[in-house]
């Protein structure tokens, strides 16, 4: 049985370190793809999300 040990937990808000706007997001799913690697689904809005691994994604806003 393989454990899962995200870094983010679904319906914590976050921000996409690229992103110049800092939209807030919410964890909503998890992808695990092979080799372990979990990717995050981030929705925001009615209708946006964007898949993102850990590395792209901050608990604390980037820019100010």
């Amino acid at each position: 049985m393989m454990i899962i040990d995200p870094k983010f937990m679904i319906g914590e808000i976050v921000y996409l370190v690229t992103d110049e706007e800092q939209l807030k997001r919410i964890v909503t799913g998890y992808l695990i793809r092979s080799g372990n690697l979990i990717e995050y689904l981030l929705s925001h809005g009615s209708n946006g999300f964007v898949y993102a691994v850990d590395i792209e994604i901050t608990k604390v806003k980037m820019f100010i």
